[in-house]
């Protein structure tokens, strides 16, 4: 697995650097067309595509490691778990205090609810970060057109403008919303 993410880097750190190197170019030559000179060599794309071809492999690699964990974790929780008890057997004490362990660890795989599995209505959690500037601290989150608490306040302040604005449009035909008041 370190092999693989060995490879990650290795092949990124070069991927970087090319879309770097031919963005800087052609945002050098934007305004007066694109020459050839600035676009990569047919060999340097296809050199990429490898690249990433390899970083493809080596995931698969780290996600075959995953899965195999995964399993194998799984299958410890399994052996874990008691048997039923039987008719003729009465349950003793340690069998169970091992039932409500079991149980626990169920319960704490479902959720801090429970394995209950009605939904829960309330306030989301925050994002990590605001869809549209990257901000990561904000007085408030407010809802954007990626649903509920996806903006910053100021995003979310501008977006709420625009879409008023554009139902306005919209509704009347024209920019403007107001009305006059009748005297």
């Amino acid at each position: 697995m370190e092999g693989a993410l060995n490879e990650i880097g290795q092949t990124s750190g070069i991927l970087v650097d090319f879309t770097r190197r031919y963005g800087d170019r052609l945002h050098q030559t934007a305004r007066s067309g694109t020459p050839l000179t600035s676009l990569p060599g047919l060999v340097e794309v296809n050199d990429m595509i490898q690249k990433s071809r390899s970083q493809v492999e080596a995931l698969l690699k780290i996600r075959e490691v995953v899965l195999a964990q995964q399993i194998a974790y799984d299958q410890q929780l399994a052996e874990q778990r008691p048997a039923k008890h039987t008719l003729s057997e009465p349950p003793s004490a340690d069998s169970d205090h091992q039932a409500e362990s079991a149980a626990a660890a169920d319960d704490s795989k479902a959720g801090f609810a429970g394995s209950d599995t009605k939904k829960r209505r309330g306030r989301a959690a925050p994002p990590g970060r605001c869809h549209s500037c990257n901000r990561a601290e904000t007085p408030e989150w407010r809802r954007g057109p990626d649903g509920a608490r996806t903006l910053c306040n100021a995003c979310g302040l501008h977006y709420a403008k625009l879409t008023r604005k554009q139902q306005g449009v919209h509704k009347s035909g024209s920019s403007s919303n107001l009305t006059a008041k009748d005297s």
